[in-house]
């Protein structure tokens, strides 16, 4: 890996890690996760089909953030020194 690829990833980590500790990025996602969750919980019995699209937005937003963890990790492994 050249300088330029780990100064890419570098970037990259330090911006997953500072959004994930935006405080407006986390009040925005929980208040989303909140908002989903209630929606689901309001859903009437027969509604199924709603309740696979509400779990889907929630899982999907799980997924999102998951991204940004990747990239972080990806930063910790480029860091580590190879071993032969």
């Amino acid at each position: 890996m050249n300088e330029e690829d780990i100064g890419d990833i570098t970037a990259q980590a330090e911006a997953a890690k500072a959004l994930l500790q935006n405080p407006v990025f986390n009040a925005a996602f929980e208040n989303m996760n909140e908002q989903i969750m209630g929606q689901i919980l309001a859903t009437p019995v027969e509604a199924s089909e709603e309740r696979e699209r509400l779990y889907t937005m929630h899982k999907a937003g799980q997924l999102f953030v998951q991204q940004f963890a990747g990239i972080i990790n990806n930063y910790e492994l480029a860091k580590q020194p190879e071993v032969m």
